[in-house]
């Protein structure tokens, strides 16, 4: 059973290695953990905050403090990963005591809550380093594709408008204020947009509420085209008319004339 321990603790260290390379290496004697016996070989992994693609620039990360490197120490129990490993956590550079004590604590007690059985020395590293990023307030930059950029805006504006149609929107001082400055703008705009057309067309509805008849200018050409064939027509008749009467008064004073030329031969 120790065999099959040891081989299983050595698969590890190889493993280790390769993943963190140069950041791990044999802890020195001022850094060995106390309660590790002597023959126990004590590792050493050095965390920074940053990724190499952070610090090579290819991410982003917001200002914190990425001078601060965390150390990981552990060793390995005989019976591990049975039983716990010896871990302890120290600042290299920029983090307090009492805070490397605190995430030592935090680390075995994960480990002998979670972890017993199976190797669990990258798991634990793996929370230091977040612990560590947290610490120094590194935000890790998630790539989206432009389709999933659309639906996380849709999914957000789908939210926003539920929770308005639930709620309403609040009225506060920067709403109101931005509201009565997009409301100004669009009267100048309105203002500016007003011309000649619009004023006849605002003075015609005035027109129409006193009770003017209001028409179009093609309908007042042709009624007024209509009114003066009419009055042509009256004054035809009239002339018509008074021609008639001059032509009947002519025979009157005829018929006249010749009874008087009737009664003077008579005579």
């Amino acid at each position: 059973m120790m065999e099959n321990n040891e081989e299983e603790q050595g698969m590890e260290i190889e493993a280790l290695k390769s993943i963190f390379m140069d950041d791990m290496t044999i802890a020195q004697d001022g850094n060995r953990i106390k309660e590790a016996p002597q023959s126990a070989v004590c590792y050493e992994i050095v965390l920074s905050p940053l990724s190499e693609c952070e610090l090579r620039g290819e991410d982003l990360a917001v200002d914190g403090d990425f001078s601060a490197k965390l150390g990981v120490v552990f060793a390995h129990s005989r019976e591990y990963p049975n039983k716990l490993p010896y871990v302890r956590c120290r600042s290299v550079t920029g983090i307090y005591e009492h805070e490397c004590d605190k995430l030592t604590k935090k680390l075995l007690l994960l480990a002998e809550k979670e972890l017993l059985g199976a190797p669990m020395i990258y798991d634990l590293v793996e929370v230091a380093k977040e612990w560590l990023r947290k610490r120094t307030k590194v935000i890790e930059t998630v790539e989206e594709s432009i389709e999933d950029v659309q639906k996380r805006l849709e999914v957000e504006a789908e939210e926003r408008l539920k929770a308005m149609r639930e709620t309403g929107t609040p009225v506060t001082k920067e709403n109101f204020e931005q509201w009565a400055i997009a409301f100004d703008l669009e009267m100048k705009l309105k203002d500016s947009k007003m011309n000649e057309s619009a004023l006849r067309a605002e003075g015609l509805a005035q027109l129409t509420q006193q009770g003017a008849v209001v028409t179009s200018g093609r309908k007042w050409f042709e009624e007024k085209r209509s009114t003066n064939d009419e009055v042509v027509v009256v004054e035809d008749d009239d002339e018509e008319e008074d021609f008639v009467e001059e032509d009947d008064s002519e025979d009157e004073e005829i018929g006249i004339t010749n009874e008087e030329d009737d009664s003077e031969e008579d005579d």
